[in-house]
């Protein structure tokens, strides 16, 4: 057969610098290759003459045409600023091009992700990088602790974090309780939120290692993933190996970390000590002034430790035409602003690529992490323990710290020492993951007008986590109890595997038109087995769990089993009109019916004005219209559907007692339906582009608690019932105003808001977050915001004045003083390259509205330690004043302490900020110098950067982003003596050959 050779150079249309790793491929053929470090190309085609596809992440694609006689090619590419030609995934084993999305899916590149200054955690990186995100800090721990709500609230007691694929394997994201209610009893009262400030899974992966990250925020786009994805879905892909020569990559990072936000401490006097603490107080008040040892700064004694960063990488690409390797090591040690905490991880990560013949290709990912979190003991606490409760009861004028012979001395006004807690106890978290994948792609059918494949794709994600936390027998509040020393050891092993095997048939005649046809077979298991050993009165020194007086076993086994299938057709017509219609089908055990199928249909219609015949405008490159409607579904809480039981001992027998809740045998899942719209526009030759976005999603059917009568002999069952409403728009507008050999400067504005209501409630409304309506809680009500806060205030009439009862007392009521969801969000990105070897970027990240409920100020205020506790700048309305028999000039302290049972305004607040979330300078080192150096040096970057390096908020404690409950929907903005979050500088240093 005749063939013949083709040879090229691809660059940067600006720049005029060479790409490296451009895809060219000759579709007939089914074969291509990829530029080597100096942007060249070398391909063999049969026949005389082909066009070839020039592809490349971030730039225009192209179409080539060569011949025998025209071989040897240059070729220039432009960024695509509008992403265009960026490939998103629309099935289970599809994706295309984003100028033919009918969906509004957000996309972050590796670049991106990064951006100007690493963060600790993946989930840290996304901030204010993704329209519709919501992103809050559970803790400003080492190791992360993040929350991610997509689009406004979607449930109320089910699973509201995204599901996360990684490279196919659906990864397990569970944050799992270390154990620590058991000495805090932070959840003592009956209530079972998570308030152990634990680290949720995703924390895992390593972001350097992440090629893209598509976020599949709605139901008109999550519908292909059925009923696990109410929340979103976040498809991550690593990076992967390229033909040609050997590249290798080495990074360092080094860093210190401080605390963002000091609040500051309250400067007594002889007078106030008394007033605050007593006459012991008042003794050691003037102790401390007549020994000359003066006021200590406890928070920078617990909060001013300089903490180390460090995080070393190195990575290697490199193949042939038929295999390819990726193989990346990471090291990462960062210390907290707490001493003795900190995040170490280490991981390994292996993608391998093969061709075996022009038919079969298997891909391979596998990844090792090992991680060690030590957290410290933060966020509430009902027994005066933890770090931040501590704080809260310190004077300046008293000394904890330890004697000469590292002899603590006790607290005389709290249950604990928390300088003694934080250097004699530990918590610490290890944890070992392996997570596997393996893609098999077989085309079939393999004609000029039709290719059939088949797909298969099964993950593996394995973890182990291990908590052990001690409390020595001489810690104080451990000498205050009756069995001395505390040890808590949490055993946990989760096992998630998924499998899907998909048939895809492309039709594509010659007249423009495409049929891509998909159907498939998907499984999820999850197994999840976690031990939790609590032992008091440990014998001396011992940290085994069976040397103490008590030992107490807690065992939670979780099992899940989910099959589905999926079936989807998706039609072009000359890119002009691209129309999508499928169908998700899904059972699951934890339904009550575990052989009901429950349908989740989707489809979108997208339209491409540009592309008609009578568009004449060559100002405009693209402007599509599109809509979208789609289903999801929401799984219920395991074991919703059954009766617990629980173990009895009754007169020294043992025996089985029924719980207070009863199972519900017809339990379903929930069921979100969205319908979206809006366009895109990109203008210029892809200088500037716009996208625009409303939608509306509804969640029905949702998993709710009633009240039972006494007589069916239980208190409480889930039931299906109820609706919620989100409503929302979502802007993005990436443009480059300057576009020079000399200067390149890009800039991203992201606009997003959401509303929620609760529309239909059976049920009478009922609080879900808080600690009672004195202290402000989020409360589920028909008619009102799914976030609203709810709390006490004085009523006044229609005048404004206020409302007292027979005895002249203030009618104290109920009402909304909040609402934890933002007004809106803006984001604003923008990227600076200076005669090209200058790099200059940052991210600034705005937050309008949004309350908090700030529970630390009100420890201090009840302590009397309070920053300003005795100033007389605080205002509160007229009648609060009058309710509360305070005035202008009655110090800000007992203001707030005599509005406590009257109004709960005090503690509601805004956290409205404008935080510096990175900011990067780097600096290229020419080309002429590298090679000077070494030809097989490719290229030596450095820079300075740091993270959240300001806030401006009216809120008045440590954060305003933040929740001392974990991972729960609603209540997330509730703060309660936390760790405090944390601003890290960096310097940095890449080489690669």
């Amino acid at each position: 057969m005749a063939q013949f050779t083709v040879r090229g150079t691809i660059t940067d249309e600006t720049t005029g610098d060479p790409l490296v790793g451009v895809n060219v491929f000759h579709q007939e053929s089914q074969s291509g290759t990829t530029t080597d470090i100096d942007g060249e190309f070398t391909l063999e085609l049969p026949g005389q003459s082909a066009t070839l596809r020039i592809t490349y992440i971030g730039y225009i694609s192209k179409n080539i045409e060569v011949s025998a006689t025209n071989n040897e090619v240059n070729i220039t590419l432009r960024q695509d600023v509008a992403n265009l030609e960026e490939v998103v995934v629309t099935g289970l084993a599809t994706s295309v091009r984003r100028s033919n999305l009918a969906n509004a899916v957000s996309s972050v590149s590796a670049d991106e992700l990064v951006g100007s200054s690493p963060t600790q955690t993946l989930s840290s990186d996304l901030y204010g990088k993704v329209t519709g995100a919501n992103i809050s800090s559970n803790s400003g721990a080492p190791g992360g602790g993040i929350s991610v709500k997509l689009r406004g609230v979607t449930t109320i007691n089910g699973s509201s974090e995204p599901l996360y694929i990684v490279d196919g394997i659906y990864m397990n994201n569970d944050a799992i309780a270390n154990g620590s209610n058991a000495v805090t009893a932070a959840a003592a009262g009956g209530s079972s939120s998570n308030q152990d400030n634990p680290v949720n899974r995703i924390a895992d992966l390593n972001p350097s290692e992440i090629e893209s990250i598509e976020i599949l925020k709605g139901a008109s786009a999550a519908a292909i993933y059925g009923q696990r994805a109410s929340s979103g879905v976040v498809i991550i892909k690593t990076k992967r190996g390229s033909a040609g020569k050997a590249q290798f990559s080495a990074s360092q990072s080094i860093g210190i970390t401080t605390i963002q936000k000091k609040l500051g401490q309250r400067e007594f006097t002889a007078t106030t000590a008394e007033a605050a603490f007593g006459s012991t107080g008042l003794a050691l008040f003037n102790e401390a002034q007549s020994s000359g040892r003066g006021f200590l700064d406890y928070e920078e004694l617990m909060y001013g430790n300089e903490g180390l960063l460090s995080k070393t990488q190195l990575s290697s690409s490199f193949g042939n035409e038929s295999t390819s390797f990726y193989v990346s090591g990471t090291l990462q040690d960062d210390e907290g602003i707490i001493k003795t905490t900190g995040y170490e991880r280490q991981s390994i990560r292996a993608n391998v690529d093969h061709r075996f013949t022009e038919k079969l290709k298997v891909s391979v990912s596998s990844n090792y992490i090992h991680s060690e979190s030590r957290r410290g003991l933060t966020n509430n606490d009902n027994t005066g323990t933890t770090f931040g409760v501590s704080m809260v009861a310190t004077p300046s004028f008293i000394d904890l710290r330890p004697d000469e012979n590292g002899i603590y001395p006790s607290h005389p006004f709290n249950a604990a020492n928390q300088l003694q807690t934080r250097d004699l106890f530990s918590n610490n978290e290890g944890v070992n993951r392996v997570l596997t994948s393996v893609q098999l792609d077989y085309n079939i059918l393999q004609q000029a007008e039709n290719l059939l494949k088949f797909q298969f794709t099964g993950g593996v994600d394995f973890f182990s986590q291990k908590n052990k936390l001690v409390f020595p027998s001489d810690l104080q509040f451990e000498q205050a109890s009756g069995a001395p020393g505390t040890l808590i050891e949490t055993s946990t092993d989760n096992l998630n595997t998924n499998t899907s095997a998909l048939l895809v048939h492309t039709y594509m005649p010659r007249s423009g038109f495409t049929l891509v046809s998909q159907l498939g077979y998907t499984s999820f298991n999850n197994d999840q087995n976690s031990v939790l050993n609590v032992s008091n009165g440990v014998l001396g020194t011992q940290t085994n769990v069976d040397q103490a007086v008590s030992v107490n076993v807690n065992q939670t086994r979780v099992f899940q089993r989910d099959r589905g299938f999926f079936l989807q057709e998706e039609l072009n017509l000359s890119d002009t009109y691209i129309a999508t219609v499928g169908l998700r089908g899904d059972k699951s055990d934890r339904n009550g019916d575990v052989d009901k199928i429950y349908l989740y249909p989707k489809a979108s219609f997208a339209w491409n004005l540009t592309n008609m015949d009578f568009w004449e405008n060559d100002l405009v490159d693209n402007l599509k219209f599109r809509v979208a409607f789609g289903q999801t579904g929401n799984l219920s809480t395991f074991g919703s559907k059954f009766t617990s039981l629980a173990p009895s001992n009754i007169g020294g027998f043992g025996g089985i007692l029924v719980t207070n809740t009863r199972g519900v045998e017809d339990i379903k899942p929930e069921r979100q339906t969205e319908i979206e719209g809006g366009f895109d526009l990109s203008l210029a030759d892809g200088l500037a582009s716009l996208s625009f976005t409303v939608y509306q999603k509804s969640i029905e059917d949702m998993l709710l608690q009633r009240e039972l009568e006494p007589s069916t002999g239980f208190s409480f069952e889930s039931f299906n019932a109820g609706e919620m409403r989100n409503r929302g728009i979502e802007i993005g507008l990436d443009m480059i105003p300057v576009n020079s050999s000399d200067l390149r400067w890009s800039s991203t504005l992201n606009f997003w808001k959401n509303v929620s209501k609760v529309t239909n409630l059976p049920v009478p409304a009922f609080d879900v977050g808080g600690f009672g309506t004195s202290l402000g809680v989020y409360r589920i009500e028909e008619g009102k915001s799914a976030t609203q806060i709810v709390g006490l205030d004085p009523e006044v009439d229609g005048n404004g004045n206020l409302v007292t009862d027979g005895s002249g007392n203030p009618s104290i009521i109920t009402k909304k003083l909040g609402d934890g969801e933002p007004d809106f969000q803006l984001s604003f990105s923008n990227q600076f390259n200076i005669f090209k070897n200058v790099d200059f970027s940052f991210l600034l990240h705005w937050k309008k509205g949004g309350d908090t409920i700030n529970l630390t100020e009100l420890l201090y205020d009840l302590n009397g330690t309070t920053p300003d506790y005795d100033d007389t700048d605080l205002t509160f309305a007229d009648y609060q004043n009058q309710a509360a028999g305070i005035t202008d000039d009655t110090p800000n302290g007992v203001k707030r302490l005599s509005l406590l049972g009257i109004s709960t305004d005090q503690f509601v607040q805004d956290a409205s900020y404008l935080r510096m979330r990175e900011i990067g300078l780097y600096y290229n080192v020419p080309v002429s110098f590298t090679s000077a150096l070494s030809e097989s040096i490719r290229g030596i970057r450095f820079g300075v950067s740091a993270t959240n390096l300001f806030t401006i908020s009216p809120y008045r404690s440590y954060d305003p982003e933040v929740s001392n409950f974990g991972n729960q929907p609603i209540a997330q903005n509730i703060e309660v003596a936390p760790y405090p979050s944390s601003k890290q500088y960096y310097f940095h240093f890449n080489i690669d050959f």
